[in-house]
This record gives C-alpha cells, sequence and structure tokens, in this order.
C-alpha cells in the first residue's frame, strides 16, 4: 500500500494505492497522524481509484479515522467496484461521502 499526500489549504487530498488491507495500516497511519495533527484541514478526501481490493482490516482503519477526525468531512472518490462491495455491506452510506 503506497499513500501519498497532498494538502491544499483545508483539504487533505491522500491517493492510495495497492491493497487496502492490514500490511498497509503504516502508510495510512502515518499520513492520517500527520493530517489530523494539522487543525487547519477540514476535509479528507480519498482517492481509491487505484486500490485493488479492500479487506475487513482496511474498513477498520477507515472506520477508527472517522472516530478520530473530530467532525472532519471524509471524502471517498473513484471507488473500484470490489472496494465499494466492502463498503456498501458494511452500509458505511451515512459516514462517508461516496463519489
Amino acid at each position: 500500500m503506497q499513500a501519498i499526500l497532498n494538502l491544499d489549504q483545508h483539504i487533505a487530498q491522500i491517493q492510495l494505492k495497492g491493497n487496502f488491507t492490514w500490511e498497509g495500516q503504516r502508510e495510512i497511519k502515518q499520513v492520517t497522524q500527520e493530517v489530523l495533527a494539522n487543525g487547519a484541514i477540514t476535509e479528507l478526501h480519498f482517492d481509491l481509484a487505484e486500490v485493488e481490493r479492500m479487506d475487513s482490516a482496511g474498513l477498520g482503519m477507515l472506520l477508527l479515522l472517522h472516530e478520530r477526525s473530530a467532525g472532519r468531512r471524509i471524502v471517498l472518490s473513484n471507488i473500484p467496484e470490489p472496494v465499494r462491495a466492502t463498503l456498501d455491506v458494511a452500509n458505511t452510506g451515512g459516514i462517508f461521502e461516496m463519489r
């Protein structure tokens, strides 16, 4: 898993590449800790176009991020069908904005 961070004023844009699984937790944690420590960031945008699959650990990381985000808006975009299926089964539509 690779997580590429771009900060644009109040928006953190995070592009993920690879499998969103337990093995990628270190990269996700490093990037999201940096973002959450920045009080100017009000939105987190995840581009999932290059995510091949997401398992329950990846879903858990997103849910934990939601808990720690202190009300920041979390947007998931360019969601591949296998990843969207995982998000839909977990009924996350009310938690994350999905584009």
